[in-house]
């Protein structure tokens, strides 16, 4: 069966495990994609309010004067190892939200992230189901 369910534009990006690094790093692409950084770590998160809702793990990127250049929880989808998470950005004082989609792989050697620019739904529900249909189009195509 085919969806019928149009999908808004995203890019894929591919990390490969760097085991003596403990990070994620990002695979070459003809076209690069800047808005996720080179490297990504999967953390444990303790704080109270990233717990909350509902993300035991964090992903973040390198820190640069004090500040995580790329920073989210990650709140399991289903247990396939896919997850959701967000990515947000000022300009012009204009906050902007990004969903992003990662699945683990390959005995988690292998981390994909499917960045949505400037798509997000904020009623967690419909974010949940927007991310099963894309999973489930993924599985299909």
């Amino acid at each position: 069966m085919t969806s019928a369910f149009s999908f808004p534009e995203f890019r894929k990006v591919v990390y490969l495990l760097n085991s003596e690094m403990g990070k994620y790093e990002k695979q070459p692409e003809r076209i690069p994609f800047n808005k996720l950084p080179n490297d990504l770590k999967v953390e444990i998160t303790w704080e109270e309010r990233i717990r909350n809702n509902g993300a035991s793990q964090v992903i973040t990127g390198r820190i640069n004067k004090g500040k995580s250049l790329f920073f989210t929880g990650i709140i399991p989808v289903i247990e396939n190892r896919w997850y959701m998470g967000n990515d947000y950005k000022f300009s012009n004082g204009v906050k902007s939200n990004s969903l992003v989609v990662f699945r683990f792989s390959d005995g988690d050697k292998q981390l994909s992230a499917y960045y949505f620019s400037n798509y997000y739904k904020f009623n967690r529900e419909e974010r949940i189901t927007f991310v099963l249909q894309f999973i489930q189009h993924l599985n299909e195509h």
